[in-house]
């Protein structure tokens, strides 16, 4: 299909160009270091992209938006013939979470891996067609809770057949978290389905990074909530204390959705808040007893760490209570 890429190349506002729809569904998964592919799949045109087309749109022959030029391929900082646009359903989507009520994108996931690519003899020998095989099942989570193993072969969704690992990707990271989906699944060459909840992405993988579960729960001290702030946290375990090298603090272990804590730009959970308005905090009690004092107008400032990476140092994160 022909498109037009309109944009402001070089600087030449409104510079209109076209070409030919070359590929749907592209992924850049390592390509020149263009992002990991998971989320990121394009429509691949050739009219000439240049530097300052990106944000412009990509249209049809109707003047319909198909797609927002975004990156081109090139080896002389000009147009090869090779450019990539954001497909517009999926820029629809983003738009209408970011100004929902969460004002965040929110992807779902079930805890799995996967090959991403395999060879079509795998499925002869395997007895299917089109699918994805499990490759691990992170205990504790949704796929764990729904009984799928390692090497069961998810072939459908809702009794939808599944094209491939991309596929299931896209359908589970467009789920609300709490959801629920019907796997169909191949398991010992059986045929077989089970129900699975949706969990938060984001929040599956600050609870492992944390060692702990879905919920924030783990093997270490509970987690305290903090209404006020809208953040839970936890004493930092001794073993991630001595990793990164810090003492006393608390780790975040959620954020709750459209609160104080949610609103702050570079706090998030996996993090430890090492103090609280210039007082050094010691352990949740602490933390809790000057939060307490705390009220509306009031200036709010953190000292945190990423103990994941604690060679890069401190942050300082704040802002007004509302």
């Amino acid at each position: 299909d022909w498109v037009l890429a309109i944009g402001s190349p070089f600087g030449l506002n409104q510079t209109v160009t076209a070409g030919i729809i070359s590929s749907e569904n592209r992924s850049l998964q390592g390509q020149g270091g263009m992002g990991s592919g998971e989320f990121q799949h394009f429509i691949q045109t050739d009219a000439a992209i240049n530097p300052g087309n990106s944000g412009g749109p990509l249209v049809n022959m109707d003047g319909q938006v198909i797609g927002m030029n975004t990156a081109i391929y090139t080896q002389s900082a000009g147009n090869e013939g090779i450019g990539f646009a954001m497909p517009a359903d999926t820029i629809a989507n983003v738009y209408n979470q970011l100004i929902g009520p969460e004002h965040k994108v929110v992807r779902g996931s079930i805890g799995i891996t996967f090959q991403a690519i395999m060879s079509s003899a795998v499925g002869h020998v395997y007895g299917f067609k089109n699918g994805v095989i499990i490759s691990s099942v992170t205990p504790g989570f949704p796929a764990d809770k729904a009984g799928l193993k390692p090497g069961d072969i998810i072939v459908s969704i809702d009794g939808r057949p599944i094209k491939g690992g991309d596929d299931l990707i896209n359908d589970i990271a467009g789920r609300k978290p709490g959801s629920t989906a019907t796997l169909g699944y191949i398991h010992d060459g059986k045929h077989a389905t089970t129900t699975v909840t949706i969990a938060d992405r984001a929040a599956m993988l600050a609870a492992l990074s944390n060692g702990a579960s879905p919920s924030g729960n783990s093997n270490g001290p509970q987690e305290s909530g903090t209404t006020k702030l809208g953040m839970g946290v936890s004493n930092v375990p001794p073993e991630m204390a001595s990793k990164a090298g810090i003492t006393g603090g608390v780790l975040i272990r959620r954020i709750r959705p459209g609160s104080f804590a949610d609103g702050l730009q570079g706090l998030a959970p996996g993090e430890v808040i090492l103090q609280m308005n210039r007082q050094p905090i010691a352990n949740v009690q602490q933390f809790q007893d000057l939060a307490s004092k705390l009220k509306s107008g009031d200036d709010v400032v953190f000292l945190v760490v990423d103990p994941q990476h604690a060679s890069m140092g401190n942050e300082y994160v704040g802002g007004t209570l509302p």
